[in-house]
């Protein structure tokens, strides 16, 4: 059976962005050792590793930022809540135990992911995004009660005025709009090389190769899916998915 790494664009993206840097490190630094045994994969591993260390840096210079004007705490806890909904809607879509129940899901989860991209919007955006979001889901009562999503999507609705109400009481400065801009630059950035580390090591399998280069570079994606199977449970746990 040929070796794959798990699917992680969105697993990334789903995480909060101090939670990202700490899945990337823990990859980062449990394969350094092996990729220095693999000579093909090492040019990419070090463009990772450069923006990997951008975004950490960028990321420690401005949180103090953020979390002094507030902005971040309630920018990421409207965040949190959004990705909750959007997981435990996914979660009743794929588990459903009827075709009703399937149907009732896939309703809700247009409405989701219509807006999935609003936590990767600036402020105002993501605002205006979730505002729509929730007037829509809104709309289905019935539909939230029956996945007991009615009180998450109150509280969404609930945050998102807090952050709104916080925001319009304070002088929004240019640098202010920008770190968050970069902030998500330097991310997808570090995201995308990571995804290269993957991309190479996947293909150099496929070609002629050392039996010993072969294992390492199986040890290397083991090690990888581990880390994003940690990552995995941490989204689930912070989005409270649970049966019902």
């Amino acid at each position: 059976m040929e070796k794959e790494i798990l699917s992680h664009k969105h697993l990334l993206y789903s995480l909060t962005a101090s939670q990202n840097v700490q899945t990337l490190y823990a990859i980062h630094s449990g394969i350094q050792s092996r990729v220095a045994n693999i000579p093909g994969i090492q040019p990419v591993f070090a463009t990772f590793g450069t923006n990997l260390s951008t975004l950490d840096n960028f990321f420690k210079q401005n949180q103090k930022m953020f979390e002094t004007e507030e902005v971040l705490k309630k920018d990421e806890e409207r965040d949190f809540t959004v990705r909750a909904i959007g997981a435990k809607v996914r979660y009743h879509y794929d588990y459903a135990r009827t075709e009703e129940e399937r149907d009732v899901a896939r309703r809700l989860l247009y409405i989701v992911d219509t807006y999935k991209d609003a936590v990767q919007k600036d402020y105002e955006s993501e605002t205006a995004y979730l505002r729509s979001m929730v007037n829509e889901l809104q709309q289905w009562p019935d539909l939230l009660n029956r996945f007991s999503l009615g009180d998450m999507v109150e509280q969404l609705q609930q945050e998102n005025d807090a952050f709104e109400a916080l925001y319009n009481t304070r002088t929004q400065s240019l640098h202010d709009k920008r770190a968050k801009g970069n902030l998500q630059k330097y991310r997808t950035n570090a995201n995308k090389s990571f995804d290269d580390v993957c991309h190479v090591a996947i293909g150099m399998l496929l070609m002629p190769i050392g039996k010993d280069e072969q294992m390492t570079l199986e040890t290397l994606i083991d090690i990888i899916n581990g880390q994003l199977e940690q990552a995995v449970i941490i989204y689930h746990r912070q989005a409270g998915v649970v049966a019902s």
